[in-house]
Order: structure tokens, then C-alpha cells, then sequence
């Protein structure tokens, strides 16, 4: 097992000014990340796809809680079937480094407040269960947030029961996790069809996954913010009759920008 290279994701991340963390991961705001539980998938997913960002979407997933969003920046790790070369070699290098447990919770004891899980497990959830309720509960009380796993959980009945967590995961299974082995943590990972780089902030609503690079994060939320607040005025104004619902839901005449304008102001005081 390795922690990729500081220097490969400041490489990637170069977009990114804000601070990071000893392993060059980039560290978005928590109050980004508190306004981030309001975004919806399709807006972030915009925002993304006008800056050119074409595969940070996957869905497909069982949620535990499709009511329950989750917001964190990734942390990531990425399994392969065992081969005996690697294992003995990574199961060593562990022990060098004084990892406790399996390599699973090696990953775990990576987290920090406000971090989320990423695991590719290539889908694997026979014997591919990534966390029972034991370690699930380290992921919460580490993180405060959820996870997301490209494979499996175990104990599904007592991980339901965990308050303020969700998790989105291919299957579950009785199953414990084997005859894999975890050779990179916050490495840039593949979780189906998306791309995942470490300190993306991480979205999971009920439409599915999304990992937004960081030096983007900012800018969903701002739009967003500004959807929100311009549906609130089209929805006021269809109520009090002076706007149609057909001339609310198109670009605003000059008209009702203007208007717009002069009620956000009073809006915001």
C-alpha cells in the first residue's frame, strides 16, 4: 500500500488555491461543503459540464437513505484481486509503517472531520464487503459524513440503524471482505464511469454520486444559490398573478430582470 505521491495530485489539483493537507490533498472549506447540502446533482453536474468536466457522475447505486444527502472531500483507495506477490509485499510494508488491522481500516485511519470515504472495490460484493457496523462506525465517528463503495457492505441491518450517515454501495452480502488487496490510498480513482481525485468534494444525493474538483466547488454553490433564489421570485410571482408560469419558466424579459433585480435587493435586505 502507498499514499500517492503529495507532488503527482498538486500537479493535478494546480486549479486549486486554497489550502491543503500534508499528502497535497486540497482542503475545500467546510463552509463550502455546509452550503454544498443544498446543491442539487443536476447543478452541480452543470456547472461541471461547462467547464469541461465530462465523467463526474456515476449513479446506479443502492442508498440506504435516499433521503439523506451526504458532503465531503475524498479520500480514496483502490483494491485489485489478490495476487500473492503484491499482498506479502503491501502486508510488509503495513507492518513497517505500523498500520493496525486490516487494510481496510488502514484507509479509515486516513480520515479527518468533513472527509468521505471513496472506495473502488470494482464493484465486487461477494466477499467484496468493504465495512461491517464496526468499521462504518469508525467511518462516522472519523468523518462526520458517509461513504461511497464501488463493491460491498455487511451488517446492513445495524448500519441502517446509524443516525446522520448514508451510505452508497453496489450490494450487500454476509460475506467478509477477501482475496483482495488495497495497493494505493489517495490515488485518482475510477468509480464507474466517473473519475475521482483526492480532495474532490463528494455529493451524494438521492439522483446518485458526483465528485466535483475542488477549484469548482465555489462556483456550484454560487450557482446554486442564485437558481434557488430566482425560482423563489418566478414561484412568488406566478402566486401573486403578475408573471405567467410560461413567461417564469424561460429567460427573464428585460422586464423581469429588472424586477428581479429590485426584489432580490429587498430579498437581502
Amino acid at each position: 500500500m502507498r499514499v500517492t505521491n503529495p507532488e503527482i495530485i498538486r500537479s493535478i489539483t494546480k486549479e486549486w488555491k486554497g489550502s491543503r493537507d500534508a499528502n497535497g490533498r486540497p482542503l475545500v472549506p467546510d463552509d463550502i461543503l455546509k452550503r454544498m447540502t443544498l446543491v442539487t446533482t443536476e447543478e452541480a453536474w452543470g456547472t461541471c459540464r461547462r467547464n469541461g468536466y465530462h465523467f463526474q457522475f456515476t449513479g446506479d447505486w443502492l442508498n440506504l437513505h435516499p433521503e439523506r444527502v451526504i458532503v465531503g472531500r475524498a479520500v480514496t483507495c483502490r483494491w485489485v484481486p489478490t495476487r500473492p506477490d503484491i499482498h506479502s509485499s503491501l502486508i510488509k510494508q503495513g507492518e513497517e509503517d505500523n498500520r493496525i488491522g486490516g487494510q481496510n481500516s488502514w484507509v479509515i485511519d486516513e480520515l479527518e472531520p468533513n472527509d468521505l470515504i471513496v472506495v473502488d472495490l470494482f464493484g465486487k460484493v461477494f466477499n467484496g464487503t468493504f465495512a461491517g457496523d464496526n468499521l462504518a462506525t469508525a467511518i462516522k465517528s472519523r468523518s462526520g459524513t458517509g461513504m461511497v463503495i464501488d463493491g460491498g457492505i455487511r451488517d446492513t441491518q445495524r448500519i441502517l440503524q446509524m443516525e446522520d450517515f448514508n451510505a452508497f454501495v453496489r450490494g450487500v452480502d454476509p460475506s467478509a471482505i477477501a482475496d483482495v488487496t488495497m495497493p494505493e490510498i489517495n490515488g485518482i480513482t475510477r468509480i464507474g464511469e466517473a473519475t475521482c481525485v483526492p480532495g474532490d468534494v463528494v455529493l451524494g444525493t438521492s439522483t446518485g454520486v458526483i465528485f466535483i474538483p475542488p477549484h469548482l466547488a465555489e462556483e456550484v454553490v454560487e450557482r446554486s444559490e442564485a437558481i434557488r433564489l430566482k425560482d423563489e421570485f418566478g414561484q412568488q410571482r406566478i402566486r401573486e398573478g403578475i408573471y405567467t408560469p410560461g413567461e417564469v419558466d424561460r429567460e427573464f424579459s428585460d422586464e423581469m430582470n429588472e424586477d428581479f433585480e429590485e426584489w432580490k435587493a429587498s430579498r437581502l435586505g
